[in-house]
């Protein structure tokens, strides 16, 4: 069992090969066998030959990721990753087209010259080290294209589905009626026989009463919330949140946490698997939380009817 901090060097060094455009030093990162699914809802794949296949397109487009942030379980083999990557539009972006992923260039304008992709990889670590299974999670909602390149150039779709509202917006209600002590209402956003890990590793709640009675906890510690940008799944209904958790009781205390939640058809939260660990903790005085725009989640963008 790897320790915290080894596990999130593991995600940093796979960041770090993969936009140095290093395959071969990336596929040293996996076991023989590793699984992959990359988005999910694409399919699942085993192997080395499959990675290699899988990684090629990204590396030739100059692929450079960014760690937003990094956190762990306590069943001391997963780490979950937010990123974000820009790379050149070509060969994924076409490749994205031709899929339905992106819009197909239209008009006599030139394509688009860069994309932008906003993720979440989940990776779970062996006993030896290796990666034995990766899952990375990003919908349509979570590309954008520009012209140029330049900060500001990047836009994504003018809609989402109705369905990555919904998810989208789960997270926000969430946070907002615990925020305001509205436990009650928190715990209606969930089925009756709900499942929530938080966290990951350690005892799971079965069932909306048990997980009434850990946000009342929460609540009175003075929980307060603040969700960074979502990302979701190519199909099914996950949603990715990483989000800045401030307590205050018995102490002062902040964590990051990344969590993955999954809905039902009628748009109630049916499993949550939070990950935090305690390198993603911080006892006492708090620094002040930054409110510049960037710091704030993006405006939703309106579902297509």
């Amino acid at each position: 069992m790897l320790t915290e901090r080894a596990r999130k060097k593991v995600a940093i060094e796979h960041s770090r090969r993969l936009s140095a455009g290093d395959i071969d030093a990336l596929l040293e990162l996996y076991a023989a066998d590793a699984t992959f699914e990359d988005p999910v809802g694409s399919g699942r794949q085993a192997g080395h030959q499959a990675l290699r296949a899988h990684f090629e397109p990204a590396v030739a487009a100059g692929t450079r990721e960014t760690i937003e942030n990094s956190t762990v379980g306590h069943d001391g083999r997963s780490v979950l990753t937010r990123l974000t990557a820009e790379m050149d539009y070509g060969p994924l972006g076409p490749l994205y087209a031709e899929r339905g992923w992106l819009p197909a260039p239209t008009g006599p304008g030139p394509e688009p010259a860069r994309l932008r992709c906003h993720s979440a990889m989940l990776l779970h670590v062996g006993a030896s080290g290796l990666i034995e299974d990766m899952q990375g999670f990003f919908g349509r909602g979570d590309l954008e294209t520009s012209s140029d390149g330049s900060p500001g150039s990047y836009a994504g779709p003018e809609k989402l589905s109705p369905g990555e509202v919904a998810l989208r917006q789960m997270t926000r209600n969430y946070t907002d009626l615990l925020n305001d002590g509205e436990v009650d209402r928190v715990a209606e956003l969930f089925t009756e026989d709900v499942v929530f890990e938080d966290p990951v590793g350690r005892t799971t709640l079965h069932g909306r009463q048990a997980l009434r009675e850990h946000l009342h906890w929460a609540a009175h510690a003075g929980v307060c919330e603040v969700p960074s940008r979502s990302v979701t799944a190519m199909e099914g209904p996950l949603v990715v949140t990483a989000t800045d958790v401030r307590l205050h009781l018995p102490q002062e205390m902040s964590s990051c946490i990344i969590a993955i939640s999954e809905m039902n058809e009628d748009g109630l939260g049916v499993h949550v698997r939070a990950y935090w660990g305690l390198t993603d903790v911080t006892m006492g005085v708090l620094p002040a939380r930054d409110t510049t725009p960037e710091a704030t989640p993006e405006p939703l963008a309106r579902a297509t009817e």
